[in-house]
């Protein structure tokens, strides 16, 4: 398929695949991105697609929507677990956990080589968001930048500590506040 078609088919599917996803996933950007997947393993596999384009993309965004459904259930669950833990740890604080704590030493040193990755701006913005607990206003005043700035480079240090402790990330979430 030619890039021509490819986007004429995108811009006129794009909208309702969105409405679609939309129907199962409640944040919109999260449609938007398993919206923007499916178009890419669209591309990348359309000489293998038996089907219309249009019964292929919905099929797949479907798909995908009950995949990253499956997915939130299991973080919520995995989350209810470590959130029952750490209660029963902050009940019980003068009983030493080495486990707990060997394990939090661990997260804490790959977030700290996450961080450390991140470029320095973005770096600076984080730990002023999360850490020094400043709002977005605050932290644009401060730095004499847009708060649509400081927007986009949370964002992005966001994106770039998930990809890096993804499976650390309900965890450190949980402890520091950064979904």
């Amino acid at each position: 398929m030619e890039s021509m078609l490819f986007e004429t088919l995108f811009r006129n599917l794009q909208p309702r695949l969105f409405a679609y996803c939309c129907k199962y996933v409640d944040d919109k950007e999260m449609a938007r991105d398993l919206v923007q997947e499916c178009f890419i393993n669209f591309w990348e596999n359309q000489d293998s697609v038996t089907l219309s384009p249009e019964a292929y993309l919905f099929t797949s965004v479907r798909n995908r929507c009950l995949s990253y459904i499956r997915s939130q259930k299991v973080r919520s669950d995995y989350h209810e677990s470590v959130r029952l833990q750490i209660r029963e740890f902050e009940f019980h604080p003068d009983t030493p956990d080495p486990v707990l704590e060997l394990y939090m030493k661990e997260v804490k040193d790959l977030l700290n080589v996450a961080l450390n990755s991140l470029p320095p701006r973005s770096r600076q913005i984080f730990i002023m968001s999360r850490f020094q607990g400043l709002k977005n206003t605050e932290i644009a005043n401060q730095l004499n930048i847009s708060v649509r700035t400081v927007e986009s480079q949370l964002y992005q240090a966001l994106k770039h500590i998930k990809k890096h402790l993804k499976d650390y990330f309900p965890l450190i979430g949980l402890l520091f506040n950064l979904q």
